[in-house]
């Protein structure tokens, strides 16, 4: 019968057992390129970081850095390569005078020690110590004189004997002005006695903290005890003079809400009788454009100028001499093939400028159509700016210093002259008060969105139908001779 146990006839003794440090400890949870990902503190413990290797004065090779392998799986530095320590390469002494440099950084310029990181200033030990004489030298010095001795003052007031008896005298002052103040009325003139002082001094001492000598401001008006600071009749007068002043904040409230409703009764009105006039006045245009999108270099593509009567002055489709991007097609339906042939803008600044001469000319939201035009105009004064610097510079031979800038900036000058003649008035605005949908996020009345069909003409006609509905009840009651009365405006 054999003798050997159950654990040697596990292991054969041919057999030997695996380095613990160079086996895994888990399953890996990924494979990269077919090298194994583990998560921390899975992986074999022998393998190290770049980080870690550096520690150990090791450099990763070459062949290292292409094939590590294994990673560990970090929340903050994503897969993070491993390497074997017994393929790197030992790192190069550093020389002594980098040494040098870097021992100079960690010395202490106090105690002259060098300590294990870089110091910028003092070290904690310098640092600590300095507090510490700091708050002794403080505990030497008396608060109230500045005066320095040899023992610490006491900690509770921390002053000399004559700064303590200023400080408590001080602060009996201050208590026998409150008992003063809380045991006689406050009302004007009044000297009628309220209580006793020593029923006073018995409520502050039941707060004994209002006492603290410390407390330099105790005590003060915010604390008062809980009895009545006026007597009835200066009480009764108090009330009388409150309700007064209660009745005539009111009054002039309600004054101030009368006239900001008649300052907005005739503002509506205004606006009413604005639009009214605006239909019947032939002085009256309305402008509209379509452009290549919303940016401050949008280009022209449309341009229409009606009559007060709805009568066409101008409706053409204008080349801009750009591609028309697919956005802005979308919104008007207008397309490169349908702008193609069309005239340019240069070729109708002067018939747009005979149409718009000594007239009101309406637009809808102006600032964004006076930007255009602005735009537009700048260019074309441009290209002619260009070809009289062009000429000079062949008559003179030579090329002036700054000829762009000063052909931008006369262009720029030409086109704001040319929009300041014109007499340019916003419909929308008005449109939009009329409406009256207040916002509360942006404190006034929503932009009202025109109805037009986004197209020049169409636009054109929608800003008429607007005047025509606010100034529906003006034409009404003039119609019939009488006025127009404030409320039906509203």
């Amino acid at each position: 019968m054999s003798t050997t146990t159950a654990t040697e006839a596990e292991i054969p003794a041919s057999r030997t057992e695996a380095d613990p440090s160079r086996v895994a400890k888990g399953k890996p949870l990924d494979h990269i390129a077919g090298v194994p990902v583990y998560s921390w503190g899975q992986a074999p413990p022998y393998l190290r970081t770049k980080t870690q290797l550096a520690a150990d004065r090791l450099n990763t090779t070459e062949d290292q850095e292409k094939a590590p392998l294994a990673y560990i799986r970090t929340r903050d530095y994503g897969d993070v390569p491993l390497h074997d320590p017994a393929a790197a390469v030992k790192m190069k002494p550093l020389p002594s005078s980098t040494k040098a440099k870097m021992a100079a950084r960690r010395t202490c310029p106090e105690c002259g020690k060098v300590r294990k990181v870089i110091l910028r200033g003092p070290c904690s030990a310098c640092r600590e110590r300095a507090e510490k004489e700091r708050l002794r030298l403080l505990a030497r010095t008396c608060a109230g004189c500045s005066t320095v001795r040899e023992r610490p003052y006491p900690k509770g007031h921390r002053r000399c004997q004559t700064c303590r008896q200023e400080q408590l005298q001080a602060k009996r002052e201050r208590v026998e002005a409150w008992l003063v103040e809380v045991t006689v009325c406050v009302g004007d003139g009044c000297t009628t006695r309220l209580g006793s002082k020593m029923r006073a001094r018995a409520w502050l001492k039941e707060r004994a903290w209002l006492l603290n000598p410390e407390r330099t401001g105790v005590p003060d008006s915010s604390w008062w005890p809980d009895w009545s600071r006026r007597c009835p009749p200066c009480a009764t007068a108090y009330e009388q003079e409150q309700e007064r002043q209660r009745a005539e904040y009111q009054e002039r409230y309600e004054r101030q809400e009368r006239e900001r409703a008649e300052r907005e009764r005739q503002a509506a009105a205004a606006r009413v009788r604005w639009a009214a006039e605006a239909l019947v006045d032939p002085d009256v245009v309305v402008l509209d454009t379509e452009t290549t999108g919303l940016d401050d270099d949008a280009r022209i593509v449309e341009l229409a100028v009606l009559s007060s009567a709805g009568d066409v002055l101008l409706d053409t489709l204008v080349d801009p001499g750009v591609p028309i991007p697919a956005g802005a097609s979308d919104i008007h339906g207008i397309t490169d093939s349908d702008v193609a042939g069309a005239p340019r803008f240069s070729e109708l600044v002067a018939r747009l400028a005979d149409l718009l001469k000594g007239k009101r000319v309406l637009i809808y939201n102006k600032w964004y159509d006076v930007g255009v035009l602005r735009h537009e105009l700048t260019l074309d004064y441009l290209d002619r700016a260009a070809q009289d610097a062009a000429g000079e510079v062949v008559s003179v031979g030579v090329e002036p210093g700054g000829l762009r800038e000063q052909a931008v900036a006369a262009a720029s000058r030409q086109a704001a002259a040319w929009l300041e003649a014109l007499d340019v008035e916003d419909v929308m605005i008005p449109y939009s008060d009329w409406v009256g949908d207040w916002s509360e996020y942006h404190g006034n009345n929503r932009w009202q969105p025109l109805q037009g069909g986004h197209r020049a003409a169409g636009d054109c006609r929608a800003v008429l139908d607007c005047l025509r509905v606010m100034g529906r009840s003006y034409e009404k009651l003039a119609a019939v001779g009488g006025g127009l009365d404030e409320g039906e405006a509203a």
